[in-house]
């Protein structure tokens, strides 16, 4: 009878064992099945998931903080009375404990200070050593894995180009670097040290070195806190100051560092690649030349701004369009203010006019005389240039240009706005000046400002303002329609359009995000309480248990068939 009892105990531990068993794996299912398939989803769960820099991020686990990359691997465990955690760029973090910070890389420990400075660029000093030396850590990416630093305090500056994973010096420099972007914007391919030397990045060697020649940006001389972007495919602008009058005169040098054009004008611009036509400015006054430094225009224009299929000018204070066979397909009869042009770069935000060069064609937009109308954003008249050269005139109205900065969203509208009190009434326009649709509201207290952004292709965000700058109203309409998708505490459910790779892109609405590839195919859905985009292809994402997973979608040939 005990054998038989016995038995029985041991078949139903057996159940117990099988049947948990196969709770805990439907209920591990279920979790998983709470977000969409068409990823791989991490086996770890997170309390909190935060400040995601180059591959690693600070994470929270039963109520421990760690440094973590998007593979789940654990870098450190933090102590649990450590304070200030900061991640850095290139796979650096630091935080406080026992009042030492610590800075850190791949678990161990790089320096420790007994004081923190920390200022915008998080700089880092020993406070009991007057000469010691700041170091700044989140410096500018150069290309995949390579960084530089710079390392300075007020008598001292050493540069450092290094690689971040294996540590190695590739490049110093007693003195400040710029960047200098290519015309894509999109990678680096030369550097210049102290505003004179252009080094090439690939191999370090130096191609022009000249002592009392500057390189130049589009406006000002080249320091440490602005990157210069060369005018076209082909020249960089470099100055000096005239040993007679002390005036500064430009000249071009190609990217082998020969001398294009000498160093002779007291202006020289070109916006896009176009290496037809340059822009120079000589007597007080702009004309045309080309590579060859012959004159194509006279100089007798207030300015001039070269594009890639049209000529901008202002002559006699009235605006010009050419197209590129020097035919006048505007015939100056729109006048801009009589703002000083005090800027190098014709069209700035000091001056008459702005033009911006879009997929459809030239934007021009004169300023307000009014110089409290004229904040650099609103316009008075709109001149709309196709790629046919085809014009279309917005004059006599007020009109603001939408674009998103960060160019992920292609679409750009003009908006006139007309406020009265506490009322808004918007037209919408789209970058080829056809009218769209028209908006309007009425807030809670009176009007003193209202800001724009755009979160798709379709949608603008609108924000309006009190006087004391508090938020009265927040609304998401759809530009072609003027239709309301969303007010106030609902827009926050929106997520901006931002891009993945290889042209992948994402949106979402309500913590549900789609992602669509460089056709405009859905490719997957996420759905989730809270998801945070990290890099890459890989989201942190909040399941219904409150805790985040690290997920990687699934793009195209990863794409589980």
């Amino acid at each position: 009878m005990d054998m038989i009892k016995k038995n029985w105990i041991l078949i139903l531990a057996v159940l117990v064992l099988i049947i948990s068993g196969i709770l805990y794996i439907y209920l591990a299912n279920r979790e998983q099945a709470e977000i969409e398939t068409g990823f791989v989803q991490g086996k770890v769960s997170y309390e909190e998931i935060d400040k995601y820099i180059d591959g690693i991020m600070l994470a929270k686990k039963d109520g421990n903080y760690l440094i973590i990359d998007i593979n789940d691997k654990v870098i450190e465990k933090i102590d649990k009375d450590a304070t200030d955690i900061e991640i850095l760029y290139g796979g650096y973090y630091t935080y406080t404990l026992a009042e030492q910070v610590y800075l850190n890389r791949n678990g161990k420990n790089v320096k420790t200070f007994p004081t923190l400075f920390q200022e915008e660029y998080n700089l880092y000093k020993d406070e009991n050593d007057e000469n010691s030396l700041y170091i700044t850590l989140n410096a500018k990416k150069l290309m995949k894995d390579v960084y530089y630093v710079t390392i300075s305090n007020d008598n001292t500056v050493k540069t450092v180009i290094y690689n971040s994973k294996t540590g190695k010096k590739l490049y110093e420099t007693d003195n400040y670097i710029s960047l200098l972007e290519t015309p894509d914007m999109k990678n680096y391919e030369y550097f210049v040290v102290g505003g004179k030397e252009l080094v090439r990045l690939s191999d370090f060697k130096t191609i022009f070195k000249e002592t009392d020649v500057s390189i130049s940006g589009d406006n000002n001389q080249v320091n440490a806190e602005e990157n210069i972007v060369t005018n076209s495919s082909k020249y960089i602008v470099i100055s000096n100051v005239n040993s007679i009058d002390g005036t500064l005169r430009y000249g071009l040098i190609d990217y082998e560092g020969n001398i294009v054009i000498p160093i002779s004008y007291e202006d020289i611009n070109f916006k896009v690649d176009n290496n037809r036509y340059i822009a120079a400015k000589k007597d007080g006054r702009y004309g045309v030349i080309n590579s060859l430094n012959e004159e194509i225009l006279d100089f007798s224009y207030d300015a001039i701004e070269v594009y890639d299929n049209n000529l901008v000018l202002v002559k006699n204070r009235q605006l010009g369009v050419m197209n590129n066979d020097l035919e006048l397909i505007y015939n100056y009869k729109t006048s801009v203010s009589d703002i000083e042009y005090n800027s190098r770069v014709c069209c700035g935000n000091n001056n008459a006019f702005e033009t911006f060069n879009t997929d459809s064609g030239l934007i021009i937009s004169t300023y307000p005389k009014n110089d409290e109308q004229n904040d650099g954003q609103t316009f008075k008249n709109t001149i709309v240039v196709n790629k046919k050269n085809e014009v279309k005139e917005l004059k006599g109205k007020f009109l603001k240009y939408l674009v998103d900065e960060e160019e992920i969203i292609k679409n750009r509208y003009l908006l006139e706005e007309k406020i009265d009190d506490k009322s808004l009434a918007l037209s919408i326009f789209d970058d080829k000046g056809n009218s769209l649709a028209t908006y309007e509201t009425i807030v809670s207290d009176t009007i003193n400002s209202i800001t724009y952004d755009l979160t798709n292709e379709k949608n603008i965000l609108i924000e309006i303002f009190n006087s004391e700058y508090n938020s009265l109203y927040k609304a998401l309409i759809e530009a072609t329609t003027g239709k309301v998708l969303a007010e106030n505490g609902d827009v926050k459910n929106y997520v901006k359009k931002q891009t993945l790779k290889d042209g992948y892109y994402f949106y979402g609405k309500d913590n549900i995000l789609t992602i669509k590839d460089s056709n405009d195919n859905t490719v997957i859905t996420l759905d989730g309480q809270d998801i945070i985009y990290l890099n890459g292809n890989y989201f942190a994402v909040k399941n219904q248990n409150g805790k985040y997973y690290i997920c990687k979608v699934l793009l195209e040939e990863e794409q589980v068939k």
